[in-house]
């Protein structure tokens, strides 16, 4: 039994899912394009329409919800659904490859 082995269970396993290579690919390029192009709007690319399609959804779900809120408080759950998409991503990967 290795050292990352514990009762069959591998831990470096666990890191490639929740912080592997596709993971953070897939991350970066739905909150860098956007974060970027909403800081200076002359910056905006097409490359940031798949994380303006979520910060949309998660702002007009958020905004039915709780509409008392500013939309500067839903980049907490954007950053979360993109972490989220980009474990499914990376999932999706592992399992194909």
């Amino acid at each position: 039994m290795s050292d990352t082995t514990a009762g069959g269970f591998d831990f470096r396993h666990l890191r490639t899912v929740f912080a592997g290579r596709v993971v953070v690919t897939v991350f970066s390029l739905l909150t860098v394009p956007l974060v970027v192009g909403s800081l200076d709007g002359r910056l905006l690319t097409p490359l940031a329409y798949p994380g303006y399609l979520v910060m949309m959804v998660g702002s007009s779900v958020g905004s039915y919800l709780f509409p008392n809120y500013a939309l500067w408080v839903f980049w907490a759950p954007f950053l979360l659904g993109s972490y989220a998409v980009a474990v499914v991503a990376g999932v999706g990967y592992r399992t194909i490859r």
